[in-house]
């Protein structure tokens, strides 16, 4: 049991932050880089298309200034309707009390 293959028994003679810290980097980071590359372009020449995603879609924000919170409680087929008024017209729902104002000349 002379043999100490895995270094158990010089444990205490170097402490562990000493030996993590000559731990260093290969440094293979640059080649590690364009065999990527490599790997990608003869994935687009198999065929393969990227699974990376892509750019965001622009979404146009509406601003519609400052807002409160409405919160009621309505009964379940007054709301279903409500719900589909606004689906079908594709309004939002402060969209669909606006509608619905108008066209009551409130």
């Amino acid at each position: 049991m002379s043999d100490d293959t895995f270094g158990f028994g010089k444990a205490g003679a170097v402490p562990l932050s000493k030996r993590l810290a000559e731990i260093k980097p290969s440094g293979d980071n640059e080649r590690a880089a364009t065999d990527l590359q490599a790997i990608d372009e003869a994935g687009q020449r198999a065929g393969f298309t990227s699974r990376e995603p892509g750019p965001a879609p622009f979404r146009r924000v509406k601003t519609i200034g400052p807002t409160i919170q409405l919160n009621t409680r309505a009964p379940e087929d007054v709301a279903i309707r409500f719900i589909q008024f606004c689906e079908q017209n594709r309004l939002a729902y402060w969209e669909g009390i606006l509608e619905l104002m108008k066209r009551a000349n409130v």
